[in-house]
């Protein structure tokens, strides 16, 4: 799981996106986007699929790690 929290915090301040930002977002308090970053809470299916769309990755590229490339079917 520690790659999808590096991915979403990464993912967040590429964009220049607050926490709140994010909360907000998906419906969650900041306190839980927080939480989620910092491995103390794993989100929930139902928050993942609003991660997935909210940063516009596939769910493979959400728990790919952050130094792997993006998937793609030729590699």
């Amino acid at each position: 799981m520690k790659t999808i929290i590096t991915r979403l915090r990464i993912e967040r301040i590429n964009r220049g996106w607050t926490q709140e930002y994010v909360a907000d977002e998906l419906g969650i308090s900041k306190t839980s986007v927080h939480d989620i970053e910092k491995g103390k809470q794993l989100p929930s299916y139902k928050v993942l699929v609003k991660l997935e769309n909210l940063f516009n990755l596939s769910h493979r590229e959400l728990l790919a790690a952050v130094d792997e490339k993006p998937f793609s079917p030729t590699n």
